[in-house]
């Protein structure tokens, strides 16, 4: 049996993180290995979840291509974790596999060429153009086998021709097909929005577009917390809130790694992300719970939902191609239970994680 130890960015619980635990869970059922070990820079929620696994936990400071870091300069924090570049690869050099789940570690890249072990990269971001350009060519040197979230994620790439793509996976809740709502459609829209405020998640798009809609049967809830230093982001949305009239009908919740409750709530789940969505967990969350999507046209959330049949796509950043989509769900709650079936239908066929474990066993077999 080999030893393998494994590469993540954070410690939360949102979508990369969840699907970093599945990969784990999936090495710790594979009983390929006799040592797991997974490397975190902090410590948080996805610590207690591996501790369950009962996996072995280091913590490192980790050089990360932040792009908070970058935009403030803070350039200490990308470049002091090198400096521990001989403690680093002493630790590496003891496994026989390295697994890492993101493309922005930097740490990888520097030791890379002097680890003679199999080396697994996942590539779960969609990096700006020129990040892309820096980071193709040091992926490429690496010799690591590349595997891609999404097309749209290995598309963002130049040049990785060892790469294959895994779409990302979902357990499932417990729940199972929730049952069709028989309101009539004098009842509110629930829309969910879930997801780390930021500039580009499109919280701010979504409050501004549903201000517009001149049938104001709605309530929209969104979901999510902002990274450290990113505060006054969630202030700017409620001063927005506040501004345009809309106190009754949004609701901010902080974010919850249990959100199976507010899936329920919702009728539909929106994604209005302003940037390529690298694959677009979320949708596939609510998809298992029947709920229709209406989400951007762009990244991977359309190898995902279907438009006109499990939901509806959207033109990026375009508030009269998203009303149309949210217009239609409040005329006809018939069409919005129809998608919610076929939406579930899709997440069962395309997103389970038996599915994903026997295309990772593909892998492991083929490296090892």
């Amino acid at each position: 049996m080999m030893r393998i130890i494994c590469l993540h960015q954070s410690a939360e619980l949102y979508g990369s993180d969840r699907s970093f635990l599945q990969v784990i869970r999936y090495l710790k059922l594979s009983g390929r290995f006799s040592d797991i070990t997974v490397v975190l820079p902090n410590e948080g929620p996805l610590v207690t979840e591996l501790r369950v696994l009962e996996i072995d936990i280091m913590f490192m400071k980790l050089s990360l291509l932040s792009k908070t870091y970058l935009k403030k300069f803070q350039w200490g924090k990308i470049l002091f974790p090198l400096m521990s570049f001989t403690t680093k690869k002493a630790l590496f050099s003891k496994y026989d596999v390295l697994y890492v789940n993101t493309s922005v570690i930097l740490d990888f890249y520097v030791l890379a060429p002097f680890l003679k072990m199999k080396k697994i990269l996942h590539v779960r971001e969609i990096p700006a153009s020129w990040l892309s350009k820096v980071l193709s060519p040091m992926i490429r040197t690496s010799n690591a086998l590349v595997i891609f979230n999404s097309n749209s994620t290995q598309k963002s790439f130049n040049g990785i021709e060892n790469g294959l793509v895994i779409h990302n996976a979902f357990e499932g809740y417990q729940y199972g097909i929730q049952p069709e709502n028989t309101e009539s459609d004098i009842v509110p829209l629930n829309i969910l929005l879930i997801g780390r405020i930021n500039t580009w998640k499109g919280q701010d798009f979504a409050i501004e577009s549903l201000s517009t809609i001149s049938n104001k049967n709605f309530h929209l809830k969104i979901v999510g917390s902002t990274s450290s230093g990113n505060e006054d982001l969630l202030d700017q949305l409620k001063e927005k809130v506040r501004t345009l009239g809309m106190e009754e009908l949004v609701t901010f919740v902080s974010f919850s790694d249990e959100p199976s409750d507010l899936y329920k709530w919702a009728d539909v789940v929106i994604i209005p992300s302003k940037k390529p969505e690298p694959f677009g967990r979320i949708a596939i969350e609510a998809m298992s719970l029947s709920k229709p999507v209406v989400a951007a046209n762009h990244g991977g959330l359309p190898e995902i939902v279907k438009d006109g049949f499990s939901g509806f796509l959207f033109e990026p950043n375009d508030t009269k191609s998203f009303i149309n989509s949210i217009e239609s769900y409040l005329k006809d709650r018939r069409l919005l239970r129809q998608h919610g079936r076929e939406a579930f239908d899709v997440f069962e066929k395309k997103f389970s994680v038996e599915k994903m474990y026997k295309e990772l066993d593909g892998v492991f077999e083929n490296l090892i």
